[in-house]
Parts: C-alpha cells; structure tokens; sequence
C-alpha cells in the first residue's frame, strides 16, 4: 500500500506570506494586508513633523472642494460619502439631474483600509470579449491591484457607488485620489499640514494697570484705555 501524506487544511497557506490555523469560529480567518511594513512609504528622517487634519473644505470661484485624508479609512465608508458629496446630495440646493457636487480629493489612499483578509479575497474583474482576449475576463486580486496602482481601489469604489447613469462620468470628473500625502491642487489647502511649535514664553494677555482717575483695574497689553486720544 502507497502512503501518502494526510491533507490537512488547517497547515495550508492561508495567504500569501504566512500560515496560521484555521479557526471556525473566527470572523476573519486571517488579517492580510497589501504590502509589508517595509515596503510601506514611511516618513523621511529629516522631514518636518506634520500631523493630519482629517478633512478640510475650502471654496473659491469653482466651487467647493472637499480635501479628505483616507489613511486607516474604510473603503467602503470612505467611497459612500464621497459619493454623496459628489452627488451633491448634502446640499440645499441638490437637484437629482443635475450637476450640483462638490469636488473632492482624497490623499493617502495607498492607507486604506479592508477587514479581516479582503486583500487576499477579494477580486476584479475586468472583462473581455473573445476578439481582444480569447482568454476571458482577467480576474485579479485587491492586493495585485494595488500593487499597480494604489488609487485604483477607492477610485473604484467610489465609481460603483455612484448611479449609473449619464451623469457618473461627470461626477467621476470631480473626484481627485493620489496614494500620496500631498496634492498638486495649486490654491488649495492640504490635509496633511506641518506642525506649528509654539512659542517657549508667551506673553500674558491682561495686566494690572492703574486708570487715569486712580483705579486699579485690568487692562489688555497694548490697548489704550478707553476715551483716550490716539
């Protein structure tokens, strides 16, 4: 009799970097994640600190622009507000056939975020008919994807939550995503902001002061007292 080795799943390769015992009860049976951690970008060591601001709204002759930090945001969260903002649907003044969005730009989106082992599971499909690709549609993962390019997944998200319609192309024109921290929006505010230090001694706001009739009372530095000529 030929012995052969007993398959057992739970010491499979459950993705693409390690192997863990699989759990039943578990609600992910593994956590993945696009990139390692070395390969992820990282602050430069004599960069100047910044920290983020989450979003910010800025307005000037062509409307409203809405900036938005994704990195640790949901993909699925992020792409339904930011359709709704496209769509104009938090505005007074929203007509459904028209176009009446705000733009929005979204920075940091190679630091979305997937549950549990979605990298790894999740698919795209891009489909082809037999005269390009006798092949079939090509079917790749959310890892591989990002891999090629990172602002594809949210982008992506935010084009399947949109209505499909003839107005999607229109609204999709507004939509801005860079896997970087920074845009090249000339004239509008970042994100992504450099820390101010604060001055080491700061002055006193108020100070004791004697009035022109003999009272003491509180006066503000570098204001005259009122009444006074200038």
């Amino acid at each position: 009799k030929r012995k052969t080795r007993r398959f057992d799943p739970s010491r499979t390769w459950q993705s693409f970097r390690d192997a863990k015992v699989i759990n039943p009860f578990a609600e992910y049976q593994w956590i993945s994640q696009p990139y390692p951690e070395h390969n992820m970008p990282r602050i430069a060591s004599d960069a100047k600190p910044h920290k983020s601001i989450g979003a910010v709204s800025h307005c000037n002759e062509q409307g409203w622009w809405h900036v938005i930090d994704a990195k640790g945001r949901d993909v699925g969260k992020l792409a339904a507000f930011v359709a709704r903002l496209l769509q104009g649907k938090h505005r007074a003044d929203y007509i459904p056939e028209r176009i009446v969005g705000d733009s929005v730009i979204v920075v940091n989106a190679i630091n979305v975020f997937f549950p549990g082992h979605t990298w790894d599971t999740k698919i795209y499909r891009f489909y082809r008919n037999r005269f390009t690709d006798p092949r079939g549609p090509k079917v790749i993962t959310a890892t591989r994807l990002m891999m090629i390019n990172p602002s594809i997944i949210l982008s992506r998200a935010v084009k399947g939550m949109l209505p499909k319609n003839v107005l999607r192309p229109n609204w999709l024109r507004r939509f801005y995503c860079y896997p970087g921290a920074i845009h090249p929006h000339w004239g509008i505010p970042q994100a992504v902001v450099p820390i101010e230090k604060r001055p080491e001694s700061v002055p006193q706001a108020f100070s004791v002061a004697m009035a022109p009739g003999g009272v003491t009372m509180p006066a503000r530095v570098g204001a005259g007292w009122p009444g006074d000529a200038e």
